[in-house]
């Protein structure tokens, strides 16, 4: 293909043409390949570049040129009409350019006018071709700069359609520009910007201004930028970000997406930070940054950092870190670390570290580690470990509390402690094993179980066996119990 970086040499005759390979893009798929068609104005280039050498002749390359004779007033001028030119690469790869006519717009000045060029050039692969077209082109020699303007299109032989209305690109810098509306569509789905700028050298495309990526099952969406790093597979979205699916829409400030290798517009995983923000029919989780990893076009799983949120109907839970894993674009389980927050509309459950399960809007299940304490108006349980049960269909009401190792249920005249617990909300009662003891109003007892109605404050104190016998020191009547009563 003809080196453009030395053209004024061509023009005054001190060097010939000289001819260099085109490079050959790698086979990649079509969303690739669409991403970076979207700069029409790289095909334009060569129609600009190739009409404007009336000398053209080498081995490999044949111009059939028609040169007219100037028009009046153009004698010094450049004129050309009624161009075709083909090209044939080191690849013998063949391009195909016309253009109706070539001006150069004043004498001496090395700004050629370019009239309809069009014309059909190799896309990539073997059998791969794109047609390109535009009403206008300016060409600046001393600038080795192109411009083309009005309906810049081009059609790829997989059917995507590339258009926009303006593109410019500087061959000394190999980058390229556009400041109006972009838009592509094929079978991978499409593409809008206000604007776009290319790089060549390092293979990045970016989509100014408000842009969007659509296919059947996503969308993304970005208000100042969209960045497509070819060579990594990588895309990157700036200023109020939003990937939307069928199930699920997440949000943030920034993010970084890598791409499947495959057909369509599919996400392998993403990184997005500040105001992130995932909601789906039943739920809504915030955290200021998370990674996101997908399956198919559906999000699998979410590991969410700093001030971590999720929000149903029912239930809160808060975090400072979390990983929730997502079924069909629902969540289904949420691990939570550090400062971890449940809240319903009667209990606070506070732990370290816990594991909610959830169906639908609903939570089913929480597993609480290490310093787990449920707060129920003016008491609270405490323990190493708990496993809160709810309610199906209760709109998130805990049904039932197991706690491990260290139990104590504290009220405000007293306390039950053990090694195991049973909670039960809805009866408002605590069932206490194994070496139980009860503190209340300067009473303590001692036994192998005790049961305590947590509204009327009466305890029963049971020993497991008939030669046991309860223990302690009564100072009131609010403790029962009985020497010879076992456990059922």
């Amino acid at each position: 293909m003809a080196d453009i970086k030395q053209i004024d040499k061509f023009f005054n005759g001190e060097r010939p043409f000289e001819d260099r390979a085109v490079r050959n893009l790698s086979q990649k798929e079509r969303l690739v390949r669409a991403i970076k068609l979207i700069m029409p104005s790289l095909a334009a280039v060569l129609i600009g570049l190739i009409v404007l050498y009336p000398s053209l002749k080498q081995d490999d390359v044949v111009a059939d040129l028609n040169v007219t004779l100037p028009k009046k007033g153009e004698l010094e001028k450049l004129h050309i009409e009624n161009t075709e030119i083909s090209i044939t690469d080191k690849d013998n790869k063949v391009s195909q350019i016309f253009a109706d006519q070539v001006d150069e717009t004043t004498p001496g000045s090395k700004l050629m006018k370019i009239i309809n060029p069009q014309g059909e050039l190799p896309a990539g692969s073997k059998d791969e071709r794109v047609k390109v077209s535009s009403d206008i082109g300016y060409y600046n020699q001393q600038a080795n700069t192109l411009k083309v303007e009005n309906n810049v299109k081009a059609v790829y032989t997989d059917g995507t359609i590339a258009q926009t209305q303006e593109a410019f690109y500087d061959f000394n810098k190999a980058m390229g520009n556009g400041e109006k509306d972009v838009y592509a569509k094929g079978d991978w789905g499409e593409l809008w910007a206000e604007g776009f700028a290319y790089h060549q050298d390092k293979e990045i495309l970016i989509l100014k201004g408000k842009s969007k990526l659509k296919n059947e099952e996503q969308t993304l969406t970005a208000d100042k930028e969209l960045r497509y790093y070819r060579l990594e597979n990588r895309v990157e979205a700036d200023n109020n970000v939003h990937l939307q699916d069928k199930e699920s829409k997440l949000s943030s400030d920034f993010l970084k997406a890598y791409l499947r290798e495959g057909g369509k517009l599919e996400f392998e995983h993403m990184e997005a930070l500040g105001s992130v923000k995932i909601i789906n029919a039943d739920n809504t989780m915030y955290a200021d940054k998370a990674k996101a990893y997908f399956e198919g076009s559906d999000i699998s799983q979410m590991q969410a950092e700093g001030h971590v949120k999720v929000v149903n109907k029912q239930n809160t839970l808060t975090a400072d870190r979390a990983t929730a894993d997502f079924i069909k674009g629902e969540i289904s389980k949420v691990r939570a670390y550090d400062k971890v927050k449940v809240i319903d509309d009667k209990n606070t459950l506070y732990a370290d570290k816990a594991t909610a399960f959830l169906q639908g809007r609903d939570i089913t299940k929480i597993e609480a580690n290490d310093n787990v304490k449920i707060i129920d108006k003016d008491r609270d349980m405490q323990a190493d470990r708990m496993v809160a049960y709810f309610a199906a269909g209760s709109k998130g009401k805990i049904e039932k509390i197991e706690a491990f190792g260290n139990v104590k249920i504290v009220t405000p005249d007293g306390f039950v402690q053990g090694e195991y617990g049973i909670y039960t909300p809805l009866q408002d009662e605590v069932e206490i094993h194994k070496n139980v003891v009860i503190s209340k109003d300067g009473s303590v007892i001692k036994g192998d179980k005790a049961v305590t109605n947590l509204e009327t404050s009466v305890s029963r104190v049971y020993m497991d066996s008939a030669n046991k016998r309860v223990s302690g020191v009564i100072t009131g009547s609010t403790i029962k119990g009985g020497t010879d009563e076992k456990e059922q």
